[in-house]
């Protein structure tokens, strides 16, 4: 007997599929497709799960003369090969009638527009330790004296500083690296900014400490032709920098910008501002020109392990 209720699921749809295609009951397409016969009145009644009437299951294969039961899998595969059949016999669809379908636009966006987003510039590509703009494009090699000016400053333990002139060497600009005694202490006022809710996202963060990094860089500052000439002190206390000649506090309590309440590196914020960077032009010059510094000092870092870095072309025999 054909045994309906040992069919999977999937086999159990795929016949069902079949019978409302055709427009049929299960039994009719059971029938028809010769795994079943009618119901006989001297025959043994079988109730088939999810049928409306009462049949009995035989099949019509035949083994040598007798009749055997197909399996469930060949009842499957003959019912599969019948829908195949009637599919092909379908006339083609005339696609022609149909309307266009309107491109859909790309939602994902570019890794250009990723790096033109402003929130996500900040946080990727400027370095929360340098603030060097990585999406800008590699500086030239270092020249000779910038190797050996940052040869000696490492040997010698000392900060390494470089002079910059800009305007066709009309401004001339002096910035520093810095000790890691200060840069603590301008992660430190960053975190109490953050903490009283002047900091509130991490691009203002960066941006603030950045903005201390710079104010500390800068060592001195002059103009060709006009009074502009401004020599800023060498470090930010004995105690962080204890190797040069002027600090800034011994500095602001003789500019008489003495105030114990406030924190030294806002009162070094508040002077650079007022006092040097007064406009904002001339602040967007001087800290480009940091970023190039600051490039500078990570790509004579970078080449530690240049066996080449010193190496210059030999003279002529």
């Amino acid at each position: 007997m054909f045994d309906f209720d040992s069919l999977s699921d999937e086999e159990r749809g795929l016949l069902e599929e079949v019978a409302k295609a055709k427009g049929q009951s299960l039994e009719e397409t059971l029938i028809e497709l010769g795994h079943i016969k009618p119901q006989q009145e001297d025959d043994e009644v079988v109730t088939v799960a999810g049928s409306t009437s009462s049949e009995e299951l035989t099949s019509p294969h035949e083994v040598a003369g007798e009749k055997v039961q197909p399996t469930p899998n060949e009842a499957i595969l003959e019912a599969k090969m019948e829908r195949e059949e009637e599919e092909a016999a379908k006339p083609p669809v005339d696609e022609s009638s149909f309307p266009p379908i309107a491109d859909e636009e790309e939602t994902t966006e570019s890794p250009e527009e990723l790096q033109g987003s402003d929130d996500l510039a900040t946080v990727n590509s400027v370095c929360s330790l340098c603030g060097w703009d990585q999406s800008m494009p590699v500086i030239p090699e270092p020249e000779h004296k910038d190797k050996l000016g940052f040869l000696q400053s490492i040997l010698g333990q000392k900060v390494f500083s470089k002079r910059y002139s800009i305007f066709g060497g009309a401004l001339k600009v002096t910035f520093r690296t810095l000790t890691i005694k200060e840069i603590d202490k301008l992660y430190e006022a960053a975190f109490k900014a953050q903490k009283l809710g002047v900091i509130t996202t991490t691009a203002d963060y960066y941006e603030y400490l950045n903005r201390l990094r710079l104010y500390l860089q800068i060592s001195a500052l002059s103009a060709k032709t006009s009074a502009l000439h401004i020599k800023l002190p060498e470090g930010l206390t004995r105690e962080t920098h204890p190797d040069v000649k002027s600090y800034w506090d011994e500095f602001l309590n003789k500019e008489g910008k003495k105030a114990e309440s406030e924190p030294l590196v806002n009162r070094v914020a508040d002077y650079v501002v007022k006092e040097v960077l007064k406009t904002e032009q001339l602040q967007r010059t001087i800290t480009h020109e940091c970023n190039n510094f600051n490039r500078l000092v990570a790509k004579l870092e970078a080449c530690v392990d240049n066996q080449d870095f010193w190496k210059e072309t030999e003279q002529p025999s």
